[in-house]
């Protein structure tokens, strides 16, 4: 990949990741907010366990996507950025361009889902 393209998609993953943080610190905010309301009756109760549910769960998505943000990064600065970790091909541009922290090529993403489908169907 030339570094033209590497820097677009450097500057692309930053941008994500300070937008994934900010959503963190906000939905934090939300929740800290959520835990200091005083609780007044069960329905009340039962909607702020549920919002607070809903924040984490929210939460460690946005982990998980920062987790693949940094990753990428890193294979930035590491100079294995767009190869593919399965098969050491490169990762379609357009496929970067969709999904900037890809790890995998279109190939072996679909060969990954196909056996997460088959262990699925297995263990039911």
């Amino acid at each position: 990949m030339n570094q033209k393209s590497l820097k677009k998609f450097k500057d692309v993953l930053v941008k994500e990741k300070q937008e994934v943080m900010e959503e963190l610190l906000q939905e934090n905010e939300s929740y800290n907010s959520l835990k200091e309301q005083e609780e007044v009756d069960i329905l009340d109760v039962a909607f702020q366990a549920y919002e607070k549910q809903l924040l984490v769960g929210l939460s460690q998505n946005e982990k998980n996507r920062l987790e693949r943000i940094n990753a990428a990064l890193k294979r930035i600065q590491e100079g294995t950025y767009g190869q593919c970790a399965d098969c050491g091909c490169d990762i379609e541009e357009n496929r970067l361009d969709a999904i900037p922290h890809a790890l995998r090529c279109v190939k072996c993403s679909a060969k990954q889902e196909e056996e997460k489908k088959k262990l699925k169907t297995t263990e039911q």
